[in-house]
């Protein structure tokens, strides 16, 4: 009987133990992280490094697996991506992922209504208006915002030799990428727009197809545009920001210690991210003229009033069409008083 139950006790024990080993793989989760950025664009470095500390403060509980270049969701799928559970984190680009959705969030492409990320951010955070916007759109679509990771500030880049000023821009073929694209170079008269999504636009740029790109200077090198690049034109109309977003469920099922994990290095590469993004984007444009020979050039003068006047007469009030007069004059009423 002693020996009956001692045998008993031992099985237990190896039971237990098998158990307490097992406990850490079970929890363990493969998490994956989308995002269409080439490996050298600045915010591709910054959503490493969001897996990276994910995956080592959850001592491996969650473990991000990252999947650059468009690989399982490119620029205009990867919200559906994530709020379908496809992945569960993804890196989404505001001004193409949230107007679907929502089209008041084409208030940050007005012409001069925001002159920071800062002060962008500070309207969605800090506004009845901002904060609702943003609501809606999570709650729509089943994510969840965790952090953001600046694109860069969008200028005009051009196979043209001379964008010095507004006239250049006329005759132009230029690559769209949302609707408020679309507005920006009717007004400019632009002989041609083409629809693009970010991986057929070198082809693009090779054979004519489109000559020119309004985007950020980080896009130059991720994705060898600046081999037909020749020109760019400042200053810069639009601050393009990334949101870390992650499927609402998915963050709802960890336990209050991961989501804090998640939210935390969230902040952090927000903070760290915005900090680094305006003097990458300068370098970018001391590149494309050191190493590549192009030409930066800024409309000053008279060319700067000139565009400035076609903002606001022709682009401005296109756009207002796309968004709610209570959002137009909740961020009008913000950034006056800011």
């Amino acid at each position: 009987m002693t020996k009956g139950l001692a045998g008993r006790t031992a099985a237990a024990a190896l039971i237990a133990g098998a158990m307490l080993v097992a406990a850490p793989v079970a929890a363990q989760q493969k998490v994956q992280l989308s995002y269409h950025w080439g490996p050298t664009h600045p915010a591709a470095g910054f959503a490493n490094q969001f897996a990276e500390r994910v995956t080592e403060r959850s001592d491996g509980a969650l473990d991000v697996q990252v999947f650059p270049s468009g690989q399982l969701f490119g620029i205009r799928d990867v919200l559906g991506g994530v709020a379908s559970g496809a992945v569960q984190v993804g890196m989404a680009v505001g001004i193409v992922s949230f107007p679907p959705i929502n089209s008041d969030y084409n208030v940050t492409a007005m012409p001069g209504m925001f002159d920071s990320f800062e002060q962008m951010r500070g309207f969605f955070d800090e506004t009845e208006a901002g904060q609702a916007l943003m609501q809606d759109m999570q709650s729509k679509t089943g994510i969840r915002i965790v952090g953001r990771n600046p694109v860069g500030p969008i200028a005009v880049f051009s196979a043209k030799d001379d964008l010095s000023s507004v006239d250049s821009l006329a005759g132009i073929s230029a690559r769209v990428l949302t609707d408020a694209d679309r507005v920006r170079w009717g007004a400019l008269d632009a002989g041609s727009t083409v629809s693009l999504p970010t991986g057929e636009v070198y082809t693009a740029l090779q054979n004519g197809i489109a000559d020119t790109v309004s985007t950020v200077p980080g896009a130059l090198s991720a994705y060898s545009w600046w081999d037909c690049v020749k020109s760019a034109q400042l200053p810069y109309f639009q601050f393009a920001d990334a949101y870390i977003i992650v499927n609402a469920a998915w963050f709802e099922g960890l336990s209050p210690e991961l989501q804090q994990v998640v939210t935390e290095v969230g902040a952090e590469i927000t903070a760290e991210s915005t900090a680094a993004i305006m003097d990458a984007s300068a370098q970018m444009l001391d590149r494309l003229e050191a190493e590549q020979g192009g030409t930066v050039f800024e409309l000053t003068g008279d060319e700067l009033a000139k565009m400035n006047r076609i903002e606001r007469e022709q682009i401005y009030p296109g756009l207002t069409e796309m968004v709610s007069k209570d959002t137009l004059d909740a961020a009008q009423a913000y950034t006056q008083g800011d």
